[in-house]
């Protein structure tokens, strides 16, 4: 039996060994409360000073219907569906956007039905599918997106969509 014992614990010892670190530094931890809150101020410290480590900002929003009328926002959008272009939307923001980055997605809310699913028990099923493609227009006005809208199938359609421009 002392023979299973002493192979177990020679097979094993680098995995006791870091165990019990493992465990020793977590104790530690747990016990003193300074040890905390001094690893998380010095691990934090210099991202809270440096702004090129810092994510971006939500600048303006808006949730937008097929039609190009807007549902909510911030940002105070004016949306402009484009002529002969179907799904195509021109943003003019009343906050300075050029540096910025847009995203948009489908918002199946205030979209139509863009195709049909059939599932045991209901053979039509309507949903929304699709998605969009945003951008940010030259800095030449600073305050303009343009939201292209596809349904599934890749054609140019109009459909209802959220956008975001981050800083």
């Amino acid at each position: 039996m002392t023979k299973l014992i002493g192979r177990h614990l020679r097979n094993n010892a680098v995995g006791y060994v870091a165990l019990t670190v493992a465990l020793g530094g977590t104790s530690y931890a747990a016990t003193n409360p300074n040890a905390t809150r001094a690893h998380v101020e010095s691990s934090t410290a210099h991202v809270a000073r440096d702004p090129q480590l810092i994510n971006g900002n939500i600048r303006a929003w808006a949730i937008i219907g097929p039609a190009g009328r807007v549902i909510a926002s911030a940002g105070k959008p004016k949306v402009t569906p484009q002529a002969g272009d179907p799904g195509g939307y021109g943003i003019r923001w009343g906050v300075t956007v050029g540096r910025c980055d847009t995203i948009a997605a489908i918002d199946v809310r205030s979209s139509p039905p863009t195709e049909r699913l059939a599932v045991a028990g209901n053979p039509s099923t309507p949903f929304t599918a699709g998605y969009a493609v945003a951008s940010t227009a030259s800095a030449r006005r600073g305050n303009e997106s343009y939201v292209q809208t596809y349904n599934q199938q890749g054609l140019p359609t109009p459909l209802g969509f959220d956008v975001t421009v981050i800083c």
